[in-house]
């Protein structure tokens, strides 16, 4: 192993919403971010400098979950005021709204052709829409809670759902059924990541633990204690070798799925990372956070082929436990390859938002804003190499 990496690197540093950010998607091509936030708005931050970046403020209360059409002509968003928003970034402004819960919609998604879509509410269940005609198809509603995340896997065959009653739950999109159901006795799982491969699923959970699981085999395959507060968000590696987490410890953990272990601890938010994502390519990823902090890094982990994944087996061991060590090592070693990254706010541009503009200030200049809600904002960026400690 050493050699094959080099370390992340943070890129840009984006901050603009006025509360904590609560989800964020790459675009499908890369060149924008979708972030929701506690402050009722998504923005699209675009990573191209001589781009604009779109704030959308339709909601009444918090933004949940956001995310991508496979074709990135539409944006989802899923709000605590019970709706489900579908914008068209091209024409900035809403194209749809779904009332689709009788309670806050925690999570929204997308399946693999774009023609349907996922929601999970505080309402105990769990829809699926079809898209272009904005209709309700089915309803999966055998959880007991909140059902805080529910995502198609990637051949959109089955559901994965997350509830507050302890449980994961898998169903099977064409009957209905529940197929598998995986109950945690510590705490309830807080978010879901497919494999891409559609065999695996990764659980975040609250009790500071990530769990793996052979969907098929209904199998614990690895069980990772690498965060010392809550894990809030999990997102694969395009390759499947990889996994990110963000948790309410502030900090950003990456395993090695190969070898079961983890090999880099980021640290750069000031409070819990609630937002984890990779680029389509997995060139990049993002973390978000109740700190309303963007962070774009460049990953620099290398692909494996699927002979090397095959040959080790589809992961490190089943059943295994992995912790991470607070200690710098070099990359190869048994523990952890922690890495620090200091932000200056003095170096950053802050963000005014309100109702009616989006306002860019830094220390030299400001820009006065468009003042129609949706439209393109003016945005500055600041990117710096960051330090490490």
């Amino acid at each position: 192993m050493q050699g094959l990496f080099r370390d992340p690197a943070l890129e840009r540093h984006f901050t603009g919403h006025s509360g904590g950010i609560t989800q964020l998607r790459f675009g499908p091509d890369g060149s924008q971010i979708a972030t929701s936030s506690t402050d009722s708005t998504v923005i699209l931050w675009n990573l191209n400098q001589a781009a604009r970046c779109i704030r959308f403020a339709s909601h009444s209360a918090a933004v949940n979950g956001v995310a991508w059409s496979p074709k990135g002509n539409l944006v989802a968003s899923a709000g605590h005021d019970r709706t489900v928003k579908i914008w068209e970034p091209k024409l900035r402004g809403v194209s749809g709204e779904f009332v689709a819960h009788s309670k806050a919609v925690r999570s929204v998604d997308f399946d693999s052709t774009g023609h349907w879509m996922l929601t999970a509410s505080d309402d105990k269940s769990a829809k699926i829409w079809r898209v272009a005609r904005r209709t309700f198809v089915s309803s999966f509603a055998q959880q007991n809670n909140w059902v805080r995340s529910a995502k198609f896997s990637p051949n959109g065959k089955l559901v994965a759902t997350a509830s507050d009653d302890k449980s994961v739950r898998i169903y099977d999109v064409d009957s209905g059924e529940c197929v598998r159901t995986f109950t945690e006795e510590r705490a309830a799982p807080r978010q879901l990541a497919w494999h891409p491969w559609g065999n695996m699923l990764a659980v975040a959970l609250g009790c500071n633990r990530i769990k793996i699981f052979d969907v098929s085999g209904s199998q614990l395959l690895q069980l990772y204690v690498v965060h010392s507060a809550p894990v809030n968000d999990v997102a694969f590696h395009p390759s499947g070798h990889f996994l990110i987490s963000g948790s309410d410890d502030r900090t950003i953990r990456i395993l090695d799925l190969l070898e079961g272990r983890p090999i880099y601890t980021l640290t750069g938010h000031t409070d819990a990372v609630n937002a984890v994502a990779f680029s389509h390519d997995g060139d990049k990823f993002a973390t978000g956070g109740s700190d309303r902090q963007l962070l774009v890094w460049k990953s620099n982990l290398h692909t494996y082929d699927a002979s090397q994944f095959e040959a080790k087996s589809a992961l490190a061991s089943s059943g295994c436990e992995s912790s991470g060590v607070s200690s710098k090592q070099s990359v190869g070693s048994s523990k952890s390859n922690d890495l620090s990254i200091r932000i200056d706010p003095r170096q950053s541009l802050a963000y005014q938002l309100s109702e009616e503009n989006f306002q860019v200030l830094d220390s030299k200049h400001s820009t006065q804003p468009d003042k129609l809600l949706g439209h393109g904002m003016d945005f500055k960026q600041h990117s710096s190499s960051p330090r490490f400690f």
